[in-house]
């Protein structure tokens, strides 16, 4: 019997398919004809959903009118208990995972990383580390379009719902580490610090 916040899941998606690590499903998020989601169960309950055509997490569960907290379990026993309320993905120039940030409830960040085996690790030790949003960056980069440096991954993701191109660093303002600049190079760049 799968978990509450898997079940909640599979319970929106369209041609779920059992398979021997879960469940296949086509992916809201996309245009898809040969279901590319995969859906499992996490070891704490949560539900596992990849989009093996780079869907991001948030996308698909927007898709299905969900939010991200929403395929994770919600225990009553522990009411003071953070909550997740964010999922931030930082990808390659090819759009490969390297990392997300995560966001809690109350607000508090923490990095983790992809394991290979559908869970995570709560460290980054030996990760890449990238701007955010970088493979939209890099193409935004290549036409000359103004690129918004903000403070976090919120504002970019609101300045890209207005239709710009925004990044920021991972782990705050004070985290920006020269590298970064390289992604940058070229660019009209615009810098917006909070207040």
């Amino acid at each position: 019997m799968p978990s509450e916040p898997v079940q909640r899941l599979l319970d929106r998606l369209q041609s779920v398919k059992s398979s021997s690590k879960g469940w296949t499903a086509r992916c809201p998020a996309h245009e898809d004809r040969n279901p590319s989601l995969t859906i499992s169960e996490g070891r704490d309950g949560r539900a596992l959903a990849k989009c093996h055509a780079g869907c991001p997490t948030e996308a698909i569960c927007t898709a299905l009118d969900l939010s991200v907290s929403d395929l994770f379990s919600q225990e009553e026993s522990k009411p003071d208990r953070t909550a997740i309320v964010g999922l931030y993905d930082y990808r390659d120039e090819d759009n490969r995972l390297l990392f997300q940030t995560v966001r809690f409830e109350p607000k508090s960040f923490r990095q983790r990383r992809p394991d290979g085996s559908g869970g995570w690790i709560w460290k980054l030790n030996g990760v890449r580390r990238v701007l955010y949003r970088l493979p939209a960056l890099v193409q935004a980069v290549a036409s000359g379009e103004t690129v918004y440096v903000v403070e976090g991954e919120k504002d970019a993701d609101g300045l890209v719902g207005l239709g710009l191109t925004a990044t920021c660093n991972p782990m705050g303002a004070r985290k920006w580490r020269p590298e970064y600049a390289e992604s940058l190079r070229g660019a009209r760049v615009r810098v917006l610090p909070d207040n």
